[in-house]
């Protein structure tokens, strides 16, 4: 029995490790920073590094979000030409900041207007 579930644990870490593997790694080609007064684009590659690390390391934050215009917007294109779209609040004197994806926050207002339909209604009865 002990042999049994021994093949099947090395069995399931040898398949993962093969699909790691497999799957492609998306590279990032470029970024573009948009302001109220500039545009910057990266695309060297210690700044994308830079930023990738970002993205992929982000902590995510429970809670409700409640800021003002963003400080950036930020378009990151992957090696495969997807853009994914980012707001960018930046804190200049502490240094924090943090990233909103457009489409999590276009879901999120979705999920917003389909609840104030049905708290519509619950208030209409």
């Amino acid at each position: 029995m002990k042999r049994k579930i021994i093949y099947i644990i090395s069995f399931i870490v040898l398949l993962t490790v093969i699909i790691i593997m497999i799957l492609p790694k998306r590279e990032i080609v470029s970024v573009s920073l948009v302001s109220d007064t500039a545009t910057i684009t990266y695309t060297d590659p210690e700044s994308l590094r830079i930023i990738g690390d970002a993205i992929r390391t982000v902590k995510k934050v429970p809670g409700a979000v409640d800021v003002g215009p963003p400080s950036y917007r930020m378009t990151v294109t992957y090696d495969d030409s997807e853009a994914v779209q980012y707001s960018v609040y930046m804190d200049f004197e502490t240094k924090n900041g943090f990233l909103i994806k457009d489409s999590d926050s276009e879901r999120m207002l979705d999920l917003r207007v389909k609840n104030s339909a049905e708290l519509a209604d619950l208030l209409a009865k």
